[in-house]
């Protein structure tokens, strides 16, 4: 009559278990962001050109722009701050026109981030211009043009910038212009 009864444990029911950890993993992937690394938009230079020519620019109509190997930056072997190069660069170019050449020398123990920021001073400092020439000639920004007011526009204001890479500290160099 007063026999014990075995208590029995529930067991929870874990067949669902990989399909939910699942879809959670597959949240988390889908919601988490990503930082994605920094990098130059650069047009590179068609395959079938096996030689580059040699161009002969006016010491007047170049710019040079040095990163040195402790990351300064010299402007025609002045010191120049990094805040202060995107208007001399506008400066340049508005003064030079259509010839001008800006050529980046960098030292190959200057950093990336040196040579990152010296970069977009280039480009913002052309974009600025560029933005100018299309209010002066569209009455709009120039991200907003046609793509031949904006062929129109690179015409009137080319990117003319030439790189400059030190191979040893004997003086051999390696320029690639890029456009």
């Amino acid at each position: 009559m007063f026999r014990r009864r075995k208590r029995i444990v529930p067991q929870l029911n874990a067949t669902s278990t990989a399909d939910i950890s699942f879809m959670l993993l597959i949240f988390f992937l889908v919601t988490t962001s990503m930082d994605l690394d920094k990098g130059l938009t650069r047009r590179l230079p068609p395959a079938e050109k096996p030689q580059q020519e040699e161009s002969r620019v006016n010491k007047n109509s170049l710019l040079v722009l040095t990163i040195t190997a402790d990351n300064r930056l010299l402007v025609d072997e002045e010191l120049c701050l990094p805040s202060d190069l995107r208007g001399r660069i506008e400066d340049f170019v508005l003064r030079q026109g259509r010839n001008h050449m800006i050529q980046i020398q960098a030292h190959p123990e200057a950093t990336y981030d040196a040579y990152f920021h010296v970069q977009n001073a280039i480009a913002a400092a052309y974009g600025r211009l560029r933005n100018r020439l299309a209010m002066k000639m569209y009455n709009r920004r120039y991200a907003v043009c046609s793509p031949e007011e904006k062929e129109n526009i690179a015409k009137k204001c080319p990117q003319r910038v030439s790189e400059d890479y030190r191979m040893d500290e004997k003086g051999g160099t390696h320029a690639h212009p890029t456009e």
